[in-house]
């Protein structure tokens, strides 16, 4: 029986051995097999000849053509007179690249050499969860690097659906293809959070690019911005139109039940201050936002969309004391960092309208980016008037917006409030 026991835990031993020796050969195989198609991205200042900012990129569908981040390429693409774009093979050979297609949405971006770049990588599906992957790429400039992880599935909040990946992504890897245990790719590198906590962007966003400049002989975009507004405003409207066919939970604050979470990319936060015995008035606070911005370029994001809700109350104010504190917390500060090279001044109207049998004071903002046609940041602010010891505000933002698709939002936003003693 001990010889039994003692062969049983030797064979476990070999076993364990032999699998620990073939998942080091998947990895050595992996990066014999498709070094020769990931490059580093160099993004070149004309003026001065060096580097501006570098992430990595790998050969797909044709020897001449790559993919990787927009985020990777985006000062070329917001300022081509400036820079240019380069390559750098693990040989340390180099060579101008051309964009031709990007999704800005999705943060990828294909360009293409003027000469072969070695065998393209296949796209393949998403493998089980728990499964291994490696991810390939340029860290910090280091040299080419072969990263392996696992594949926690989809982000099911996120309304890109990017990958959660168990690995160490590091800066300069982002645009490196991410692979299966068989070499094929599933994911493009984007993101990390650092503590093996990384994001893939889905291989299938590439094929739709891929599949699109196919039917173009791969041409390349003429009218980038352009291009990019139209993939902002769509993506805007999509995101809009499914959190209106939602079927929204309601939440109390104050005598009002409100709307909550509008969508699941959506996460509310209670902020009310702990009250105090000698507080004049009480106030309840919750925050909601998607958390999720759209990279543009280094000071440039869209795509937030924030909203709060605030009830105040006291015993202890006179009228006239209580509107002064009411006036001062009735402000609202749009998301984002555009600037006036960016966008128009905001324009406003305000209007009185009864909400829930009730009298408010709304406003509504909006101001046009200059470059990006059809895209606006929308600010909508109403606040509760005609009572003498209750406020109620509520403030909705969203920044690179259908201006009509926000309007419709903030309207059923509103027509779900009703008061409740």
């Amino acid at each position: 029986m001990l010889k039994k026991s003692l062969l049983i835990l030797l064979l476990s031993f070999l076993m364990s051995a032999q699998a620990q020796v073939n998942a080091e050969l998947n990895t050595a195989n992996i990066y014999t097999n498709v070094e020769k198609s990931v490059y580093q991205i160099r993004v070149i200042n004309k003026e001065t000849g060096k580097k501006s900012s570098i992430g990595s990129g790998f050969v797909v569908t044709k020897d001449n053509i790559l993919a990787t981040n927009y985020h990777v390429v985006s000062e070329y693409i917001n300022d081509p007179d400036v820079f240019s774009l380069e390559f750098l093979s693990t040989t340390g050979a180099t060579g101008p690249l051309e964009l031709v297609d990007f999704d800005i949405v999705h943060d990828l971006a294909v360009v293409k050499a003027n000469q072969p770049m070695g065998v393209p990588l296949r796209i393949s599906y998403l493998p089980e969860k728990g499964a291994s992957l490696y991810s390939l790429g340029n860290p910090m400039d280091l040299g080419f690097t072969i990263i392996k992880g696992t594949n926690n599935g989809i982000l099911t909040k996120d309304e890109d659906g990017n990958i959660l990946f168990s690995g160490s992504l590091n800066p300069g890897m982002s645009g490196g293809p991410t692979l299966d245990e068989t070499g094929n790719i599933i994911g493009i590198n984007v993101a990390t959070s650092g503590n093996d906590i990384s994001f893939l962007v889905p291989a299938e966003y590439l094929t739709v690019v891929l599949d699109r400049l196919k039917e173009t002989s791969f041409e390349a975009v003429s009218d980038r911005f352009a291009h990019s507004s139209g993939q902002l405003l769509a993506n805007s409207k999509k995101i809009v139109n499914k959190m209106l066919n939602n079927k929204w939970s309601g939440t109390k604050i104050g005598s009002f039940v409100v709307p909550a979470e509008v969508d699941k990319s959506i996460r509310c936060w209670d902020a009310s201050r702990t009250p105090k015995k000698d507080d004049l008035f009480r106030t309840y606070f919750t925050r909601c936002s998607n958390e999720d911005n759209i990279f543009i370029s280094s000071r440039l994001n869209v795509g937030s969309i924030n909203y709060e809700y605030m009830w105040l109350e006291t015993e202890k104010l006179s009228p006239t004391r209580f509107y002064r504190r009411y006036e001062k917390v009735n402000s609202s500060v749009i998301g984002g960092h555009a600037g006036k090279r960016d966008v128009t001044n905001f324009s406003c109207h305000t209007d009185f309208t009864k909400i829930g049998d009730h009298d408010f004071k709304t406003s509504v903002c909006r101001r046009d980016y200059l470059k990006y046609t059809g895209l606006s940041d929308m600010l909508f602010t109403t606040a509760l008037v005609g009572q003498k010891d209750k406020g109620f505000l509520f403030n909705l933002d969203l920044t690179g917006t259908d201006p009509k698709a926000a309007l419709a939002l903030f309207q059923s936003m509103l027509e779900k409030f009703k008061w409740q003693n």
